[in-house]
C-alpha cells in the first residue's frame, strides 16, 4: 500500500479540506474471459483532489464518513500514504465505502472500453457515499483551529453545502465540482461558492450560471479544450493541450482541478478579488498542460505512479 512517490513541490504551506466521494477504485483490464487487477487505490473526485495535491505539496484535509470495514479502513491508510491528513476521516458503522469496479476491455467492434460499476464492500450493489449531516458538518467547523485556503467538495449534499457556505463567509475560497443535476440543492452549493467547474457531458446546458455575477464558471469541454466565464464577462475557449501518447483519459478533470488550484496557489489568487482574466487564462493552460500529460498512463493517478 504504501508508494514511493516523490512529491513534483515541497510543502508550499498551502491547505485544501475536501468534503464528497472517496470510494476505492478497483482499476481491471479484461482480456477475453481473464481480469487483472491493476491496482487499487482512492477515487472519487474528492479523493483524487485531495491526494493529487498533496503529492503537489498541498496540506490536504479530506472530510470523508467511511465504514469500519477491512475497504474502508484501506481507504483511510491508502489517503495517508498519499500523504494526506486524515484527522477528518472517520471510521464508524454509520459510515460508507464505494467500491467501484473500473474495466478496460476490448468491444465487439475491436475498439477499447471501459465499464464501471460500483458497489459496497458488504454485499451492496449501488454506491454507498455517506454525507456529513448539517450538525457533523457544524461541529467539524467548530473542530478547525485554522481556516483552510481552499474548500473543495463535489457533491452537494446538505452537510456541504453548510460547510461551503461557513467556508465562504470566513474568506476561504470555494471549490464545487458539481456531479449531480442542476435543482434547488445544486442552485445552493453553486450559490455558495467561488468557482464551478463541470463537464460538457454532465451540464451542457449552462443557463444556470447566467443568474450568479460573482463567479468562476469553468466548463471541460473533452477533446475541445475548455472554456471559462468570470463574473459578467463572456466565455471564453482554451484549446486542448495535444498528446499523442493518450492511453486513458481516466482521471484528467481531476489532474485539470488540482492543477488549476495549485497554480492559483502559486501565483497568490486565493481569494476571489485577485481572480481577474489573464491570470486565469494562465492557470487553466497550465492546468490542461498537466491534464494532457495525464493520460499518458493508466489510472486516474498514474502520472504520480509514473
Amino acid at each position: 500500500m504504501l508508494y514511493n512517490m516523490n512529491k513534483v513541490n515541497e510543502t508550499i504551506g498551502l491547505t485544501c479540506l475536501g468534503a464528497g466521494t472517496f470510494p476505492l477504485d478497483n482499476l481491471q483490464e479484461k482480456i477475453g474471459k481473464n481480469v487483472n487487477i491493476i491496482y487499487q487505490h482512492v477515487g472519487g473526485t474528492a479523493g483524487n483532489v485531495m491526494t493529487i495535491l498533496a503529492w503537489m505539496g498541498w496540506h490536504t484535509l479530506p472530510a470523508a464518513r467511511l465504514d469500519d470495514s477491512e475497504v474502508g479502513f484501506q481507504l483511510k491508510a491508502d489517503m495517508e500514504a498519499y500523504g494526506c491528513d486524515t484527522r477528518l476521516v472517520s471510521n464508524a458503522p454509520d459510515g460508507g465505502t464505494t467500491i467501484l469496479d473500473i474495466i478496460h476491455k476490448t468491444g465487439r467492434d475491436g475498439k477499447p472500453k471501459t465499464a464501471y460499476m460500483a458497489h459496497s464492500p458488504r454485499g451492496g450493489r449501488f454506491v454507498n457515499h455517506r454525507f456529513w449531516t448539517l450538525k457533523q458538518a457544524q461541529e467539524l467547523f467548530d473542530s478547525l483551529e485554522e481556516m483552510p485556503d481552499v474548500f473543495f467538495f463535489d457533491r452537494c449534499a446538505p452537510g456541504n453545502i453548510l460547510l461551503a457556505q461557513l467556508f465562504h463567509e470566513r474568506g476561504v475560497l470555494v471549490y464545487y465540482e458539481p456531479n449531480e443535476p442542476v435543482d434547488r440543492n445544486f442552485l445552493r452549493a453553486v450559490a455558495a461558492s467561488d468557482i464551478v467547474k463541470f463537464s460538457n457531458e454532465k451540464h451542457p446546458d449552462v443557463s444556470f450560471t447566467e443568474g450568479f455575477t460573482d463567479k468562476l464558471f469553468i466548463q471541460t469541454l473533452n477533446e475541445k479544450g475548455l472554456r471559462f466565464k468570470l463574473r459578467s464577462e463572456g466565455w471564453i475557449t482554451i484549446p486542448p493541450e495535444h498528446n499523442p501518447h493518450a492511453v486513458d483519459g481516466e482521471g484528467a478533470g481531476d489532474w485539470t482541478t488540482s492543477a488549476f488550484i495549485n497554480e492559483m496557489g502559486h501565483h497568490h489568487m486565493l481569494t476571489f478579488d485577485r481572480i481577474h482574466l489573464p491570470n486565469v487564462t494562465h492557470c487553466l493552460e497550465e492546468a490542461q498542460r498537466v491534464a494532457s500529460q495525464s493520460v499518458s498512463y493508466i489510472g486516474a493517478k498514474g502520472l504520480i505512479h509514473h
